[in-house]
């Protein structure tokens, strides 16, 4: 089929070379699950965190770098062997298919729309976003960190298609995150003979659902669309790691179970709260 999937896990600023089984025409790109720590022993303020997914085209392949950051004001560092971004690519290949659109587009301000999106239909059979980066800053300065969230989403108007952001980072006393940004990715697909489901999630925290496709699917893939981290009792601490994953955990013919959490440490064991925290998204089957 000359829709593709391909997913790869890797340590943040190293390139994913995905390579397809003829010439790109479309693509979109996506994250799976992520985490970003300071190492095993130690933690720190947050000045900033983010993951954007730099990519670069030719012919078959497509190489997709996860630049990451998660620095604080005093030279800390993330911890490059204990980080990692699973980025998922999805791609049409071939002579194209002018009823589906994929793409994507990047720092959409918090409450903020991207630049319109020409899409092949104004009643697409499938409209949906992915999360393929964030940009949590509060500046100039480093604090705790109480809660960070991220989320895209979509509208549409016609033949015209954006990707909504919302994006926050704050701590326990006032200070929140400077200009916050997503980036989204794009699914557009307005052709019937496309055999293409997508199923969503709902929020999920360290837990599993199963999921059922219209008929049987040989491929499944899932997609990061937004997620919630935050301390318990509403405190702020010093941040060990954040760790963020949808991922299908089995699959069976037409169905398909995904488990997926948003999680948070520090070094004395104060974690996230469960009942607030989630992550959510779908999955692509075909």
């Amino acid at each position: 089929m000359p829709l593709e999937i391909l997913a790869s896990m890797v340590k943040p600023n190293c390139p994913a070379i995905f390579t397809f089984s003829d010439v790109i025409t479309q693509r979109m790109v996506g994250i799976q699950n992520f985490c970003l720590s300071y190492g095993k022993t130690t933690d720190h303020h947050v000045q900033t965190m983010s993951i954007a997914l730099n990519l670069n085209q030719t012919g078959k392949q497509l190489q997709v770098t996860p630049v990451a950051t998660l620095v604080d004001n005093s030279g800390h560092n993330m911890d490059l062997s204990e980080s990692f971004v699973t980025v998922v690519a999805m791609a049409w290949v071939g002579v194209n298919d002018d009823n589906l659109k994929l793409g994507n587009a990047n720092n959409i301000g918090n409450n903020s729309s991207s630049a319109p999106i020409i899409i092949p239909t104004p009643n697409p059979i499938v409209l949906q976003a992915a999360l393929a980066g964030f940009y949590l800053s509060y500046g100039a300065s480093d604090h705790h960190l109480e809660t960070a969230s991220c989320a895209v989403g979509t509208g549409a108007s016609g033949t015209s298609a954006e990707i909504t952001g919302q994006a926050q980072m704050y701590d326990d006393t006032g200070h929140n995150a400077v200009t916050p940004t997503v980036n989204g990715g794009l699914i557009a697909n307005g052709d019937t003979t496309l055999p293409m489901q997508v199923l969503l999630t709902d929020n999920l925290q360290n837990t599993t659902k199963l999921l059922t496709f219209d008929s049987d699917v040989s491929n499944v893939f899932s997609f990061m669309s937004s997620f919630k981290v935050q301390f318990k009792n509403n405190a702020d601490h010093h941040l060990r790691y954040i760790s963020v994953g949808l991922n299908v955990q089995s699959h069976t013919k037409n169905t398909v179970t995904v488990t997926g959490g948003a999680n948070l440490l520090d070094n004395t064991g104060h974690d996230q709260d469960s009942d607030i925290s989630h992550v959510s998204g779908f999955v692509v089957g075909y």
